[in-house]
């Protein structure tokens, strides 16, 4: 597999949206958030999704540079029409006016519709973090999650997101599907040829399988938590009612949803809490910190070595591919080079 800095494949994710008629403050935004998410570790959300995006800007379901609207607005809310431009661009646009509401009242609360893919929620959701709040953010998908019980596609992936500030503590950061895997997941263990763990996917008649190729056979993600997976079913049908219903964008097996073009894209929740408005925010980072400590310094269960708090894993992840590098698997780097020379754009030699 190449091996490339992050430096070179952002440089690469920008000419090649540019290339594709992208404004170049767009296209360096989503070229950013995509390496973010391989830096990170999450290389679902990655660079592999920059053919996906092209292939979008070329249907015309995704459109570079449209208008982000706000439609309707309170002191504390706002719903949000995308235009459907780059999900990265709308929601960072959504969150700024997300943390413009809780400003004035102490909480703000925003919906959008019309948004394409947004990648990784933890993007947004940490925005928060800069102004001594809480984030929160949700969006639902198309539907390729089978409910607890059933085989067929009825929900998406619908991911959860909350930041949380801490003190001398690194702070919170929770970003996790209710599904057992994100959808993209998947498409990775497909372009490296490897076989699924158990427990995370089923063919068509709802039997388990290790085979990813059934990704693009009718295959089914199971809901969070093995035999008690109706709580992440739960949790998925309350993203839908917040993301699909709420917003209107509609839900992952809603007619609608699912005779739009290119995925049908992600209706967006999110909220911004501003902790200092209701409690003490020094007494609010000690207690915080007070909590993580307590739970890292306390008894390893045999076969694990420390107890980490969400949000560690991807730190230690980002600093070590920004020493080593980020690698791409074959398929994916191959999809790209024909990307960029069909585009005309200048392919970096890995490490």
């Amino acid at each position: 597999m190449p091996v490339l800095q992050a430096e070179q494949l952002r440089t690469l994710g920008e000419s090649i949206f540019v290339a594709l008629g992208a404004p170049e403050v767009e296209a360096r935004l989503v070229s950013d958030l995509l390496v973010e998410a391989n830096l990170t570790g999450f290389d679902s959300h990655g660079v592999i999704r920059l053919p996906i995006y092209a292939r979008g800007i070329k249907m015309g379901a995704v459109k570079p540079g449209s208008e982000i609207r706000v439609v309707e607005e309170t002191p504390s809310t706002a719903v949000i029409d995308g235009g459907w431009n780059f999900g990265q661009v709308v929601a960072r646009f959504a969150m700024d006016k997300c943390i413009e509401k809780a400003m004035n009242s102490v909480v703000g609360l925003v919906t959008v519709h019309n948004s394409q893919h947004v990648g990784r929620l933890n993007a947004y959701a940490e925005m928060a973090l800069e102004h001594d709040m809480i984030g929160v953010m949700s969006v639902n998908s198309a539907s390729y999650v089978a409910p607890f019980g059933g085989k067929s596609r009825q929900l998406g992936t619908n991911p959860l997101c909350f930041a949380v500030p801490a003190g001398e503590e690194p702070p919170m950061v929770l970003d996790m599907a209710t599904s057992v895997w994100a959808r993209g997941k998947i498409m990775v263990y497909l372009a490296r040829g490897e076989e699924l763990p158990e427990g995370v996917f089923m063919d068509p008649e709802g039997n388990p399988t290790i085979d990813p190729s059934w990704y693009t056979g009718g295959g089914v993600l199971r809901t969070l938590g093995g035999i008690a997976g109706y709580k992440g079913y739960g949790l998925s049908l309350l993203v839908e009612v917040l993301t699909g219903v709420l917003s209107g964008a509609g839900c992952s097996n809603s007619d609608e949803y699912r005779s739009r073009p290119f995925y049908g894209g992600n209706g967006i929740f999110m909220m911004a809490i501003d902790v200092g408005r209701l409690t003490d925010i020094g007494e609010f980072r000690g207690r915080v910190d007070n909590l993580f400590r307590r739970v890292r310094g306390s008894p390893v269960a045999p076969g694990f070595d420390e107890i980490l708090i969400p949000g560690d894993p991807e730190r230690r992840m980002r600093e070590r591919r920004l020493r080593e590098g980020i690698f791409v698997e074959e398929r994916t780097w191959g999809e790209i080079v024909t990307l960029a020379e069909e585009l005309g754009v200048d392919v970096p030699v890995g490490l």
